[in-house]
């Protein structure tokens, strides 16, 4: 290993570049990876959430076809984009302005 010596610089002075070098070190970590992408599926906890019901209810839903389901091993998930595809417009002629 070799040695180092440092002549001409005070404990404050080195103390202020292991911080620079620290600080620039972990906000390069911090930043979000591109390689990592946000998966277009959904928990369970996360549809009803969503869609404001219980877990009971979407797992009703999900039996009658209301909303699609995938089962990966244990887990329950939903694809986003089928979710939204599920929440329809509803018109109601009654109610009609304009």
């Amino acid at each position: 290993m070799d040695s180092i010596i440092l002549q001409g610089i005070n404990t404050e002075d080195l103390r202020k570049i292991f911080r620079e070098v620290l600080d620039e070190k972990i906000k390069k970590e911090s930043e979000p990876k591109e390689s990592v992408r946000k998966l277009p599926y959904l928990s369970r906890f996360e549809v009803a959430e969503i869609l404001k019901i219980s877990l009971p209810t979407l797992n009703n839903w999900s039996k009658s076809g209301i909303v699609q389901s995938y089962r990966i091993g244990n887990r329950v998930l939903y694809k986003a984009e089928e979710i939204n595809q599920a929440i329809q417009a509803v018109k109601n002629i009654k109610y009609k302005r304009g």
